[in-house]
């Protein structure tokens, strides 16, 4: 399990650097708006933008020289990491530093999307961490869960709720695929950042043996090819 120490580390060691001036390590009235302003959007699970933020303080370098105390702040006192999701830094999502323990932390509302999303990560992760948006359809419909059809416990609009919002709250990845101009693009679904984030791929390989009924060892070569994939894009 994750330390909120750690945490606070990890936001010292890799997000914003303030242009060539000294960061803020006094809370003021700046500092307090911004962390208003995430803890008031981060349930939404939605990126959040630099230029919303901006709102708070009305000035780039004051937004700056406050985001690592504002990181350090979220981190110790709520087990909130906030993470840049592109090199530009422009964008955000928050995480939890500790991660989700069991399906009855959720509520009885949020527990259907929840078994969705793992029945997908799962397929997604035994599959080679990347899969063609037909076939986990395809899979799903195995299921009985038919993506444009209402379902007893998912509910509507499940073509929706993949591709929109899991992808937008990044817990999916969406790429497009096109080998040549005369070839009929493909969509892939990846494991998005903040399901890495707040899932673990053991989690997954113990959620995939319960539901096949098997031991956990028989999914370790999964398991290391995941590992490699992930450290490959580190």
């Amino acid at each position: 399990m994750a330390s909120t120490s750690r945490a606070a580390r990890s936001q010292n060691g890799n997000l914003w650097e303030p242009d060539g001036s000294q960061p803020i390590t006094e809370i003021d009235d700046k500092v307090r708006g911004i962390l208003n302003y995430i803890l008031d959007h981060s349930a939404e699970k939605i990126p959040i933008k630099e230029k919303d933020i901006l709102a708070t303080v009305g000035d780039k370098r004051d937004l700056v020289r406050r985001l690592p105390l504002v990181g350090n702040l979220l981190a110790r006192k709520f087990g909130i990491i906030l993470k840049p999701i592109d090199a530009s830094g422009k964008t955000f999502i928050c995480t939890a530093e500790t991660p989700m323990a069991s399906i009855h932390e959720l509520t009885p509302a949020q527990r259907p999307q929840y078994t969705l999303l793992y029945l997908i990560l799962m397929y997604i992760f035994l599959r080679g961490n990347r899969i063609e948006d037909t076939k986990l359809y395809g899979m799903l419909e195995m299921l009985n869960i038919v993506v444009d059809e209402e379902h007893g416990y998912f509910g509507p609009n499940i073509r929706k709720l993949i591709e929109e919002t899991f992808v937008k709250q990044q817990y999916l990845k969406r790429e497009r695929s096109q080998l040549s101009a005369y070839d009929d693009a493909k969509v892939y679904f990846l494991w998005g950042l903040r399901s890495k984030a707040e899932f673990s791929y053991e989690q997954v390989v113990q959620f995939a043996s319960r539901l096949f009924n098997q031991n956990p060892i028989n999914f370790d070569s999964h398991l290391k090819m995941a590992k490699d994939l992930d450290n490959q894009e580190d």
